[in-house]
């Protein structure tokens, strides 16, 4: 390898491309294949069931979109099932959301805990497909049940990192060399046949043999067996024993291959030849694999950076890289043109990310893009070509009708390549065929990924967040919040969180005396809550115990919360948040709590437990987890560790 002639580096051209006006796309891919139409309209099953049939549009385009259907069927069927048995036990028919209330929910609680031995996975589904469908937040409630704990994902450590790193450039410059190496012998090759007048060893020369490759076989992706039809034996035995490309082998690296295939990967690479590239793309921009296979060269990919990192920074040094985003709001939400959402669904322009990439070094985004725009255009040529040659026939076979779907799927994606059995894509792949090619996963594998490619995503979030001094802001850039409502949410929640601490401090302080006190005449308890602040009809209510919250403690005013504690809840109604823990004014804690603030405690550490880097963003779930603490801490200690460890007996026992 090392006496393979360099090619120019990436980057150090005189002439730095242009920022060209590429049409907008309405969609990444507004054509869909086929088969994915076939399987997005087989709801035929679920006609009986008139709740998911009717919204079974979008059900797909917002709930199914991009996931395995058959998987996330089998769920659906689940709910199914459980509509088919409430219809039938409360005589009524299920057909639009106006038909669910918190007895519906509540009933699909029990009837999961009664069925299975996993709930917490079928009740969290259905509360996602209920949302989707346009039933309220506030009438879905908290998931009560819990996940088994999964194995941590195993973190890529510095040096881990810097080695894939490493491994991936020094495989990206195979490929980069192999790719000048073609374009400075377009010049000077010609016909090596003795027909056409060539000498004698014509066909030793690599040159030669790469124009037979372009100017008779004009680079398309056919099959020996297709050549061999048209009269091209010869030219298969010609190159059957002479050297062709280095190519990506995944479980190998980087080898040199005979025969004619390896004369065509100069033009048409492979998975495994992108895979070196895709691999820095993952680790220097730090998105998911999805994310990177939707880009579709004829989008707009870049547009120039308008800020500086420093003063006086050397103008056009940075551009932005525009990725389509996977998840997170994708725009406004569809809106149906009835109350049943059925119906066509407004079109919504694609969520974008946007990140920062040095213009000139060869290995960060915007040059790596540049170069597999240009390197895959021989294969996005030939998929043009074969869409307007399949187009042309008026009496297209089966297998004809579907090859001109993919190809109509795939003609603008980046990340083109052909396999041994046809031109296809990366997204085409992890989309439709719903698994990452087995060539990428090899590849990644050998450069020391060894928990997937989420491993990658990760190892860049945890060192920025250790190198900026836990710094949670630069996490949250890190993590690419795009819109601007998700940034300004993070940037109020600082703000949020103070006003709720101080809240809870104040109710906290209320409840000491509560707390504490093992038990009560009913003329003290009385008492006490007067001097809490409470009025006589309020002290009534705590008295009451089935004025109770979900955290264990008394409410003085269920029908009747303040606010902010109120959101969500119609007047005169029951408080359907019961945050009382935020620091509801209404709320006191008595002794009869404490089974309830264990049991919450256990799920909140559990949940913490299981969103691995997630805890450390600045959430909620822990400032509820420290208040809980605090309360714990007010009542005796030995009731506290009797109460746990009769959670952790129960909780076994269910096991």
């Amino acid at each position: 390898m090392d006496s393979m002639p360099r090619g120019p580096r990436i980057g150090l051209k005189t002439n730095q491309p242009e920022c060209l006006a590429f049409p907008k796309p309405i969609a990444p891919h507004p054509y869909n294949t086929e088969n994915a139409r076939e399987r997005a309209l087989d709801f035929e099953e679920f006609k009986d069931c008139s709740l998911i049939y009717l919204n079974a549009s979008e059900i797909h385009d917002e709930f199914l979109k991009g996931k395995n259907l058959n998987k996330e069927k089998q769920k659906i069927r689940v709910v199914c099932d459980f509509i088919r048995y409430y219809e039938q036990k409360m005589n009524i028919k299920v057909t639009s959301t106006k038909n669910i209330n918190v007895s519906f929910c509540v009933d699909y609680i029990i009837y999961c805990i009664n069925r299975f031995k996993s709930p917490a996975i079928k009740i969290r589904f259905c509360w996602r497909l209920l949302r989707t469908i346009g039933v309220s937040s506030d009438i879905i409630p908290p998931n009560p049940t819990r996940e088994a704990v999964g194995d941590a994902r195993e973190e890529l450590d510095a040096q881990s990192a810097r080695n894939f790193l490493n491994r991936a450039k020094q495989e990206a410059r195979v490929i980069i060399e192999r790719f000048h190496q073609a374009e400075e012998m377009n010049a000077r090759g010609r016909d090596p046949r003795r027909a056409a007048g060539a000498r004698l060893g014509a066909w030793d020369q690599l040159e030669n043999r790469l124009w037979v490759c372009r100017e008779l076989l004009g680079l398309q992706a056919r099959t020996e067996r297709d050549l061999i039809e048209v009269g091209h034996r010869n030219i298969i035995r010609s190159m059957a024993k002479r050297s062709g490309a280095v190519v990506i082998d995944p479980v190998r690296g980087a080898v040199q291959q005979t025969g004619l295939a390896a004369h065509f990967r100069f033009y048409h690479p492979s998975v495994a030849d992108l895979a070196p590239f895709i691999a820095l793309l993952l680790i220097r921009a730090n998105v998911n694999l999805q994310t990177v296979a939707d880009l579709q060269a004829s989008s707009m990919w870049w547009k120039p950076y308008a800020r500086a990192f420093y003063h006086e920074e050397e103008p056009e040094r940075w551009v932005s890289i525009i990725l389509p985003k996977l998840r997170g709001a994708q725009g406004g939400r569809r809106k149906r043109r009835d109350g049943t959402k059925v119906g066509k669904a407004d079109v919504k322009s694609p969520a974008t990310i946007s990140i920062p990439s040095l213009k000139r070094p060869w290995s960060h985004p915007f040059q790596i893009l540049t170069f597999l725009q240009e390197m895959t255009q021989p294969l996005r040529n030939e998929i043009k070509r074969r869409i307007d040659e399949l187009s042309a026939k008026a009496d297209r076979s089966e297998q004809e009708r579907r090859e001109l779907d993919r190809l109509h799927f795939i003609k603008d994606d980046m990340f083109v390549y052909r396999s041994e059995q046809e031109v296809t894509s990366l997204k085409f792949v992890t989309r439709e065929q719903q698994v990452t090619p087995r060539p990428l996963v090899e590849v990644l594998k050998r450069y020391g990924l060894t928990a997937g490619v989420k491993q990658l995503r990760d190892a860049g979030l945890q060192f920025g967040f250790r190198v900026s001094g836990n710094n949670l802001l630069i996490l949250h850039l890190l993590a690419r919040h795009s819109s601007r409502e998700t940034a300004a949410a993070y940037a109020r929640r600082r703000e949020f969180f103070r006003r709720s601490e101080e809240l809870f401090i104040a109710i906290f302080e209320k409840s000491v005396a509560l707390v504490r006190s093992s038990s009560y005449s009913i003329a003290n308890l009385r008492a006490a809550l007067r001097s809490s602040g409470l009025d006589d009809w309020q002290i009534t209510n705590i008295l009451n115990p089935d004025n109770r919250s979900r955290y264990g403690n008394r409410c003085g005013g269920p029908n009747s919360p303040p606010e902010p504690f109120n959101k969500g809840t119609p007047p005169g109604q029951l408080c359907r948040s019961q945050d009382c823990i935020d620091g509801c004014p209404l709320a006191r804690f008595l002794p009869d709590a404490l089974p309830f603030l264990v049991r919450i405690w256990s799920s909140i550490v559990q949940q913490l437990s299981n969103v691995g880097i997630a805890a450390a963003f600045d959430n909620s779930l822990q400032h509820r987890l420290q208040r809980l603490e605090r309360i714990l801490d007010k009542y005796p200690r030995e009731d506290v560790l009797a109460e746990k460890n009769k959670l952790a007996t129960e909780e076994g026992g269910n096991r």
